[in-house]
């Protein structure tokens, strides 16, 4: 009964909360976590178990998206100082992606390999749609 109460959930792409027409990011996590548990299928006891370490993960992951995006921020004066920030930012996303490496295997200890696919392909569905739903809402 709950697969066929999830099969209207997983045909529809989230509509992104907003208040006050800003934007919640409490709102925001519950939905994509939603969004992710119909759409790899979690138990309630998976989702229990994965979304402490999938937030723990995001955490981690924003910081150092938060260090590129301030290295993006700046023009370096001269030549050597550009490619220190190139070198810095390339850096970055290598950890970027070792941490994503290091987590996915956490995962697989909680999940199995195809839900762990289907929330890998999940998130990128919901945060595509997000960004669509961002500029329409912008565009008002």
């Amino acid at each position: 009964m709950l697969m066929v109460a999830a099969i209207p959930l997983c045909a529809q792409m989230p509509q992104m909360p907003h208040m006050n027409n800003g934007f919640n990011p409490q709102a925001f996590k519950a939905h994509l976590e939603r969004f992710i548990a119909v759409e790899a299928c979690l138990t309630p006891k998976e989702a229990a178990q994965f979304f402490p370490l999938y937030d723990e993960m995001n955490k981690k992951q924003r910081g150092l998206y938060d260090q590129i995006r301030d290295l993006k921020r700046m023009k370096p004066a001269d030549e050597e100082q550009c490619k220190k920030v190139i070198a810095d930012i390339d850096r970055l996303d290598l950890e970027i992606k070792q941490l994503q490496s290091n987590y996915h295997s956490r995962f697989l200890t909680i999940i199995p390999a195809s839900k762990l696919f289907d929330v890998i392909r999940a998130e990128s569905r919901f945060h595509r749609q997000a960004m669509r739903d961002a500029a329409k809402f912008h565009r008002r």
